[in-house]
C-alpha cells in the first residue's frame, strides 16, 4: 500500500507540475485565504476537501538588503525586521496563493508558512503544494537540482520543474514539511501545518474578552496585558501588537488569532514576555495559551554578546510557566527568542504542540521542562540558536521530573544539541521518552557535549544526582556534525569541568538512523570517577552512514572518554554496553 500511495502522489505532483489542483480554501477572521478556486483539473481523485487558512501580517515587509540582514546574527543585540516576506520562495496550496515569510537562523534565513487544515468530510486531506523559487537564489541552479523533505518519514516525494524553477509536493497529514535543496541547510522553507482550532469547545462557557491591536508597551499601557480575571477568554484579534508583557491568571485561555502579530518591547527591565506563575503553596490550574499568533523578540537584547562576555540589559526573558496544573501551549510561532523560548517548571499535566519556533541567539533553547510529571511535548518545530527539546531539574523543586513524553518533534540545531536531558541537574530525573522525533541538520561541533539524544549533567558542583530510565526511539537524522549522535556525558562545560556530577543509568537508543553522519555513534565521557558513572546504556538497531551498530564495530563507532581512577580516558566499563538485547 504505501509502494502504491507513493505512485499516486507522485502521478498528482507531475500533473501539479502542469497545473494547480486544489480543493476549497478558506479563511479565519483577519487570515489570509477566503474562497479558492481550482485552476484547472479536477478534485474528484482527492481523498475529501478541505478548507486551509493562513496569516497575512500586515506589517511585515520585503527586506532589500539580505546580507545585510543575515548580518544581524553576529550578537545578542535587538535587530531590526524580525520577520520579513521570504526573498526566495513564492507558493500556492490548492489554488490559494500563501504568503511565505522568512526569519534569521544562526545559518542564513529560514522561510515557513503556517497551515491550518479544517478537514470538512473528516476522512483525510490533500494540500496540493506548489513552491516557486525566485530565479536570483543560488539554492536550485544546476545542472540537476534536488530537494528532498524532511522528515523523510513523512514519504513526501517533491516533483522539481527545472524549467519553471518550481517544486511541486502533496503533503497529506499534519506536522512539519521542510523542504531542503541539494542537501544544504541553506535557506530552506519549512511548512507547519495543523488541525484548525474548534473555538467553540475550546472556550466552552468562559467570558471573551478582546484585546484589539495596538501599542500596550509604554508606561502607561504595559499594564493593560496583566490579566487576572478567572473564567475568562483574552482574545488577541489579528493584527499588529507592541507588547511589554502578559500575565494570566489560573482557568484561563489567551487566545491569539491567526494573523496576530504580538512584537516584544523592554519597558520594564527583566519582565517575562509572558508570566504564568504559581507557587508550590499556591498552584495554579486550568491555563491554556492557544492559537495561531507570531511572537517576535527581535527588539529585545539577548543577555549576552557572543565574543564580548558582557552582560547586556534590559532583556526580555521567557514564556514562563510556573507550578500550574493542567497546562496547555499550542500553536504559537515565536521568533528570534532571546532565551530560553518555553520554560515550564513544576508542572503537572503539562501538553503542548504545535509550536514553530527559530531563532538564533545564545541561550535561545526552543522548550524546556523542568521538574515536570506527566506531560507530553509533540507535534513541534524548532530550529534554534541553543537546545532544542529538553528536560531539565533547574531547581531544587520537591515536583521530580517523572512520566514526560517528546513525540513527532522536528529539530534542527545551529548550535547546540537537539534532544535530551541537558546539562542543569539539581533533581532526579527518571521515565524520560523522546520517540518518532527527527533531526534534520545538528551543525554544532564546537563541544564533544553535543549530539542528537543526550544525556548530560552539569550546573551544580556535585550534586551527585541521578538520571536514569530515559529512552531515545524511533529517531530520524538526516545530517549530523556533532561530535556524536548519541551522548552521555557527566559533568559541566568543558570551561567548568567541576561544574556537575551525578550518574547515569538505564539509556535506551532503538531504532536511530543517521543518513550523515560526520562524528562518531556513540561518546561516553565524565570528567572524574569521583561522584561521576555511567551505567547500563542499550543500542538497539543504530544505522549511521547505512552502518549498523553491532557488538563488532561499536569500539571503532564511540568514543570512550570516561575518566579511569588513574587519571586516563578509556574507563567506561563495556560490560554495560548491552547491542540488540532489547529489541
Amino acid at each position: 500500500m504505501k509502494v502504491f500511495r507513493k505512485i499516486v502522489l507522485l502521478l498528482i505532483c507531475f500533473i501539479m507540475s502542469l497545473s494547480v489542483v486544489g480543493c476549497a480554501g478558506g479563511g479565519d477572521g483577519g487570515s489570509g485565504g477566503g474562497t479558492g478556486g481550482n485552476t484547472g483539473g479536477s478534485t474528484s481523485d482527492l481523498p475529501a476537501s478541505c478548507d486551509i487558512s493562513f496569516a497575512n501580517y500586515s506589517n511585515v515587509q520585503a527586506c532589500s538588503d539580505i546580507s545585510a540582514y543575515e548580518a544581524g546574527v553576529v550578537d545578542n543585540r535587538a535587530v531590526p525586521q524580525g520577520v520579513i516576506i521570504s526573498p526566495y520562495y513564492t507558493m500556492i496550496i490548492n489554488g490559494e496563493t500563501v504568503p511565505v515569510y522568512a526569519s534569521r537562523s544562526a545559518n542564513g534565513i529560514h522561510s515557513f508558512a503556517y497551515i491550518d487544515v479544517l478537514d470538512t468530510e473528516d476522512e483525510g486531506f490533500n494540500l496540493n503544494v506548489k513552491i516557486t523559487v525566485n530565479s536570483q537564489t543560488s539554492v536550485m541552479r544546476g545542472s540537476n537540482p534536488k530537494v528532498v523533505v524532511l522528515p523523510q518519514s513523512h514519504g513526501v516525494e517533491a516533483v522539481v520543474n527545472k524549467e519553471t524553477m518550481t517544486v511541486s509536493a502533496v503533503l497529506s497529514d499534519y506536522g512539519s514539511y521542510s523542504f531542503v535543496f541539494n542537501k544544504k541547510h541553506k535557506d530552506p522553507i519549512t511548512i507547519m501545518v495543523a488541525e484548525s482550532i474548534d473555538k467553540t469547545e475550546l472556550f466552552g462557557n468562559y467570558e471573551i474578552e478582546y484585546i484589539t491591536p495596538g501599542d500596550y508597551a509604554t508606561a502607561t499601557t504595559n499594564s493593560q496585558t496583566i490579566f487576572t480575571e478567572e473564567n475568562t477568554v483574552y482574545y488577541f484579534s489579528a493584527g499588529y501588537y507592541k507588547i511589554d508583557s502578559i500575565e494570566l491568571p489560573s482557568n484561563s485561555i489567551l487566545y491569539t488569532e491567526i494573523g496576530a502579530y504580538l512584537e516584544l518591547f523592554n519597558v520594564d527591565t527583566n519582565k517575562y514576555a509572558l508570566k504564568v506563575q504559581g507557587s508550590e503553596q499556591n498552584q495554579l490550574e486550568n491555563v491554556k495559551v492557544v492559537g495561531r499568533g507570531l511572537i517576535d523578540y527581535s527588539s529585545c537584547n539577548g543577555s549576552w554578546l557572543e565574543g564580548h562576555g558582557e552582560y547586556y540589559t534590559p532583556q526580555k526573558s521567557h514564556l514562563w510557566f510556573w507550578w500550574i496544573n493542567n497546562l496547555e501551549i499550542s500553536g504559537m510561532t515565536v521568533i528570534n527568542s532571546n532565551t530560553w523560548t518555553v520554560y515550564v517548571e513544576s508542572c503537572k499535566n503539562v501538553h503542548v504542540s504545535n509550536m514553530f519556533l527559530i531563532a538564533y541567539k545564545t541561550y535561545a533553547d526552543g522548550i524546556m521542562l523542568s521538574n515536570c510529571i506527566d506531560s507530553v511535548v509533540e507535534k513541534s518545530f524548532a530550529r534554534t540558536g541553543d537546545d532544542a527539546f529538553e528536560v531539565k531539574s533547574r531547581n531544587a523543586s520537591t515536583r521530580l521530573t517523572n512520566n514526560v513524553i517528546f513525540q513527532y518533534c522536528d529539530a534542527w540545531t545551529d548550535k547546540a544539541l537537539a534532544y535530551g536531558v541537558v546539562y542543569e541537574c539539581h533533581n532526579d530525573t527518571r521515565n524520560v521518552i523522546f520517540r518518532n522525533c527527527s533531526v534534520g541538520f545538528a551543525l554544532g561541533n564546537w563541544s564533544s557535549h553535543l549530539g542528537c539524544c543526550v544525556i548530560q549533567l552539569g550546573e551544580q558542583a556535585r550534586p551527585n544526582r541521578v538520571n536514569e530510565n530515559i529512552y531515545f526511539e524511533n529517531i530520524e537524522i538526516y545530517q549530523s556534525f556533532n561530535k556524536a549522535i548519541l551522548n552521555c556525558y557527566v559533568g559541566g562545560l568543558p570551561a567548568r569541568k567541576d561544574d556537575g556530577s551525578g550518574h547515569i543509568n538505564n539509556i535506551y537508543f532503538k531504532n536511530i538512523t543517521c543518513e550523515t553522519n560526520y562524528g562518531k555513534v556513540l561518546n561516553v565521557e565524565t570528567y572524574d570517577t569521583e561522584d561521576c558513572s555511567i551505567g547500563n546504556i542499550y543500542i538497539d538497531n543504530v544505522v549511521s552512514n547505512k552502518t549498523k551498530v553491532t557488538s563488532a564495530n561499536i569500539e571503532d563507532l564511540m568514543i570512550n572518554a570516561v575518566k579511569t581512577s588513574s587519571g586516563g580516558l578509556g574507563g567506561y566499563d563495556m560490560s554495560k554496553l548491552f547491542i540488540d538485547t532489547r529489541i
